[in-house]
């Protein structure tokens, strides 16, 4: 079996600029963050892979009263983002107005980024393609 997937090696990759996601030895599917079980089969023999960087758009809602730690960067966009190879993540949409989220449409294509907020640490994001 590969390595025991960790939050903590998922948030280093994210730091690093290289997301990647959790795919199932057995049945090939996608997960992430990682997870020592297949959400899809049950099996729990995974390893790391690359991600295409590509998503549309799900769902999403704006912070605005954020907890004590992102304050100063409220108001953003949190959003849902259902990757090109099928699993779903939270995530930082940016290239939109906060202030005008009915500028922002389900479904709406987009890419990969990261985003250094003002807390100093580094999230996974996306914007429009």
């Amino acid at each position: 079996m590969s390595e025991k997937p960790t939050i903590e090696q998922y948030i280093k990759n994210i730091d690093e600029h290289n997301f990647k996601a959790y795919k199932c030895v057995g049945c090939g599917a996608v997960t992430a963050p990682p997870s020592g079980t297949c959400y899809s089969c049950g099996g729990n023999e995974m390893d790391w892979t690359t991600v295409s960087g590509k998503g549309k758009l799900v769902s999403f809602t704006v912070i605005h009263i954020a907890p004590e730690e992102f304050q100063e960067e409220a108001p953003y966009f949190v959003a849902i983002i259902e990757l090109e190879e099928g699993t779903r993540i939270t995530t930082r949409l940016m290239g939109f107005d906060p202030m005008a989220p009915e500028n922002v449409k389900l479904g709406t294509s987009l890419v990969l980024d990261y985003e250094d907020g003002k807390s100093g640490r580094t999230y996974l994001s996306f914007k429009p393609a």
